[in-house]
């Protein structure tokens, strides 16, 4: 009778923590969810996108990538004050400087031809506000591991960054479009593989937002998660065949150094 009192206190126990922990697991859903974070897309919209965040990164799978954008989850403007929609594009700082990079943006609330301006210096250290000179009120961090992270993800080297930015206006989530943007003006929309497409929403550049010194310098109010920062990947095929030709070259390589070697042994007998 005492065993089966003590199973049952225990079974009891069990039960209880198990509870608490789903209770925890339910809360911090909840907290995850009404996070508003950004997340790019590729193509017309989120519904129809032909790439997908892997927890780390999101590939774009083709280059030049012809359209893509930016939702907010969940899409609405809450907990923003006159937002401005920042476009940032990051290049392996081993490509040449003065790129040309123009998109024109629609849907979302926004619209207009913007060609990018780069920044001065190299994003080699720290977080992407501090280079920009943001101050950060919300949204996700932006290290600089982070977007490493992605290349390594991908079997890029990690880099340091040549970094481009264009400001395309105020966004408005809750309308039934997102934000996208396509190659403008004579951009071709090629950039180097391994760059990555990320979006900042800016503003106000008075008032306190949450912090004194936002009035001296330009709050980022959201930004986009690093797992769905974009990255400029070849399309699947393309690194099939560059895989069969080097298969391919290999075999014939080897295919020569056996004829060599048995060529070598006939004149020797």
């Amino acid at each position: 009778m005492q065993d089966l009192l003590r199973y049952r206190r225990l079974w009891t126990v069990v039960a209880l923590v198990g509870a608490l922990s789903l209770l925890g697991a339910s809360v911090g859903s909840a907290d995850t969810f009404t996070t508003n974070t950004l997340h790019g897309f590729c193509g017309s919209s989120p519904a129809t996108s032909t790439c997908s965040d892997n927890g780390t990164i999101t590939p774009s799978g083709v280059n030049p990538l012809l359209q893509f954008g930016f939702n907010r989850s969940p899409d609405s403007n809450s907990g923003l004050t006159n937002p401005i929609f920042e476009l940032v594009v990051l290049l392996p700082s081993a490509t040449a400087d003065g790129q040309t990079i123009t998109y024109t943006g629609s849907g979302g609330g926004i619209s207009g031809t913007v060609t990018l301006t780069q920044h001065a210096g190299t994003f080699s250290s720290g977080s992407l506000d501090t280079y920009l000179g943001l101050t950060s009120v919300g949204g996700p961090a932006n290290p600089i591991g982070g977007f490493q992270a992605g290349q390594t993800n991908q079997g890029f080297p990690a880099t340091s960054f040549d970094v481009y930015t264009g400001t395309f206006g105020t966004p408005n989530f809750t309308l039934a479009t997102d934000p996208t943007f396509v190659p403008g003006g004579s951009f071709s929309g090629v950039l180097p593989l391994s760059s990555l497409i990320y979006a900042l929403l800016l503003g106000p550049t008075s008032g306190t937002f949450g912090q004194d010194n936002c009035a001296l310098v330009t709050c980022r109010q959201d930004s986009t998660a690093l797992s769905g920062t974009l990255i400029v990947t070849p399309e699947p095929t393309s690194l099939l065949l560059v895989g069969t030709a080097l298969f391919g070259t290999g075999f014939l390589a080897r295919r020569q150094l056996r004829r060599r070697l048995s060529s070598r042994t006939e004149i020797a007998v």
